[in-house]
């Protein structure tokens, strides 16, 4: 499916954290994330993880939530509330697989991951996910995946 043609009510999120208390971090992720109608239906636990791609920072809190709006989204705009997300959790841009406050990636689009993006900017299901198996447990920890 395009992202050009296919809205969708359901979003699977990874989050992430590796400043200050990343409890409160994830918890101030969750409550941005669940605005404008929006609703977390599922989540995972909490888990801690190696940083990946600059490895020289702390230990990451992540977590897999999966959201749905109140109406069809289109690819982009899932994006783009969860980047809003991640500004009003905290988040300040410092350099690509930096420490950061607040991290919100698109994993799948739809119910059973279904929307397929290839675009600039947006890649769905994300690219990195077989690279980072605890995002496959987490995903299904949270009923995504059989566990």
């Amino acid at each position: 499916m395009s992202a050009g043609t296919v809205s969708t009510d359901t979003a699977w999120l990874s989050l992430g954290t590796n400043l200050g208390h990343r409890g409160r971090n994830l918890a101030r992720l969750r409550q941005a994330l669940a605005s404008g109608g929006v609703t977390i239906t599922a989540m995972s636990p909490e888990i801690l993880t190696r940083p990946v791609g600059v490895t020289a920072q702390g230990d990451f809190h992540n977590q897999v939530v999966r959201l749905r709006s109140p109406e069809r989204w289109p690819p982009r705009r899932w994006l783009e509330h969860s980047k809003a997300a991640e500004v009003a959790a905290g988040r300040r841009t410092t350099y690509r697989w930096g420490p950061r406050i607040a991290d919100a990636d698109i994993l799948m689009l739809g119910e059973h991951g279904e929307v397929h993006v290839e675009e600039p900017g947006l890649a769905v299901p994300h690219p990195e996910i077989a690279n980072r198996p605890f995002e496959l447990q987490l995903l299904a920890a949270a009923g995504f995946l059989p566990a």
